[in-house]
């Protein structure tokens, strides 16, 4: 994926001319820097920001490097984006699945709803693949690598401050899920933390060295499929009273807290198994510590 531009590729990409371009950055609109001849070149974040805040269309996305969104479009503006991505998945098409997403992006979709809308039902329909399909299982890894490079991307669009509140989390010990952690991470992000995505299969004790050694102040807990319900809510318990000492949130969430069972008396806050819920808690967290 191209990850700088120049002032006449974005131009392209936005329909105007170089030199309305160029007043946008000297006015401090739109973000640059400089190669060592002094020439212009726009990251990819600072584009996709520069687009989102003042609602642009983008006239030529293969100046992006989303050479796919043009076939896409034309052609298929008519479906479901989610079935759209689940078919474009299925084929293993990861340039045009990852246009249709930013191109959604761009024009203002937030993370948690390209999250709990496309991504989720697309993967959904695809994890049951294997009953019926003698290659789903083979199905189901591709679409989860191009899941995970597409939230990839999307995290390089979000403005992270650099004094932004510091988030760690993951899916817990024996939970093999990558993309619901790597979705809270880059939702959290879209919200102004600072996250760093711990990955699946993380043990109790190192969500609370990452917290000790980050300095974080919110810890997440994504759980997808876990086969303890006793040993993960004695883990989480745990978690929550150690992280309390060092004044430290933990938020749980995922699509299996229903099945395990776990009760609102734990001393931790839930957010539900969807991303907008994420989302919900952490503004309200924002809004405590502020």
């Amino acid at each position: 994926m191209k990850t700088v531009f120049s002032p006449r590729e974005l131009a392209r990409a936005i329909g105007v001319s170089e030199s309305s371009l160029k007043r946008w950055v000297d006015d401090g609109r739109l973000e640059v820097t400089r190669t060592p001849g002094g020439h212009r070149r726009i990251p990819f974040e600072a584009a996709v920001r520069f687009l989102r805040d003042n609602e642009l269309e983008l006239a030529d996305p293969a100046a992006l490097g989303l050479t796919e969104v043009a076939r896409v479009s034309s052609e298929r503006a008519t479906e479901d984006p989610a079935d759209l991505l689940h078919e474009l998945l299925i084929a293993g098409d990861a340039e045009a699945a990852r246009s249709l997403v930013l191109t959604s992006f761009i024009k203002g979709a937030s993370v948690a709803e390209i999250c709990d809308g496309a991504l989720r039902d697309a993967m959904s329909k695809i994890g049951t693949l294997w009953r019926d399909d003698p290659k789903g299982i083979f199905v189901e890894h591709r679409a989860t690598d191009i899941c995970l490079e597409i939230l990839r991307s999307l995290r390089l669009g979000l403005r992270i401050e650099e004094d932004a509140p510091l988030a760690v989390g993951g899916a817990p010990e024996g939970d093999p899920y990558a993309i619901p952690s790597l979705m809270a991470a880059t939702v959290l992000g879209s919200l102004g933390f600072k996250a760093t995505n711990l990955g699946p299969d993380t043990p109790a004790d190192t969500f609370l060295r990452a917290a000790k050694e980050t300095g974080a102040g919110l810890v997440w807990v994504s759980v997808s499929s876990v086969a303890d319900a006793g040993r993960l809510g004695q883990h989480l318990a745990w978690l929550a009273r150690e992280l309390a000492l060092i004044d430290a949130d933990l938020i749980v969430g995922g699509r299996d807290l229903e099945r395990l069972g776990l009760g609102d008396d734990l001393p931790h806050r839930f957010f539900g198994d969807t991303m907008t819920d994420l989302a919900g808690l952490g503004r309200r967290i924002l809004a405590a510590r502020a």
